[in-house]
């Protein structure tokens, strides 16, 4: 079945398109650093019309890779219609994770003796997963809590993109 966005679905969807900007980002990036190389080596006589059309080409380039990346966001904002498939919710099971960066080398013995230096362990936090169909999704807590095994669940997909926008409960009433 086939419905209109709503806001937040919208609001998903654009932040889906980061990923296409960070390619674009980094493109400009090295195409900063060539700059700056060539001007370091070529101090006497720099050939500013070749530089000019490589500039030229590095921001075509950030510009097609970051429309390619993004293509099928684009293509779901642009429709504006979202799939809703109705799926079993097989299995429900939590992750530990970690965040990366938050701890240093964790020494047992060190870490006892001097914490401060040695002793920072990893930030924890639980990842929740639900199996829906033949696909494992990453879910929010409220999802998880709301959504019971054994229960049919609607999910929320942008059609050309495949991005999860929604899960709720199957409504028996209709």
């Amino acid at each position: 079945m086939k419905i209109e966005l709503t806001e937040n679905d919208r609001k998903i969807l654009k932040y889906e398109k980061r990923i296409g900007y960070v390619f674009m980002t980094l493109i400009y990036s090295f195409g900063g650093l060539f700059n700056l190389f060539y001007f370091i080596i070529q101090k006497d006589n720099p050939n500013y019309l070749m530089i000019s059309l490589i500039n030229f080409g590095i921001i075509l380039l950030g510009i097609l890779v970051c429309r390619l990346v993004n293509k099928d966001v684009d293509k779901d904002l642009k429709e504006n219609k979202k799939t809703i498939l109705i799926r079993e919710i097989k299995k429900k099971y939590t992750e530990k994770s970690f965040e990366a960066g938050s701890g240093n080398l964790y020494i047992p013995i060190l870490g006892d003796i001097s914490p401060k230096l040695f002793g920072l362990k990893m930030r924890e936090g639980t990842k929740y997963f639900i199996v829906a169909g033949d696909f494992t999704h990453e879910v929010n807590i409220t999802d998880f809590l709301n959504l019971k095994k054994g229960e049919n669940a609607l999910i929320h997909y942008g059609t050309n993109s495949g991005t999860v926008l929604q899960f709720e409960k199957e409504d028996k009433k209709s």
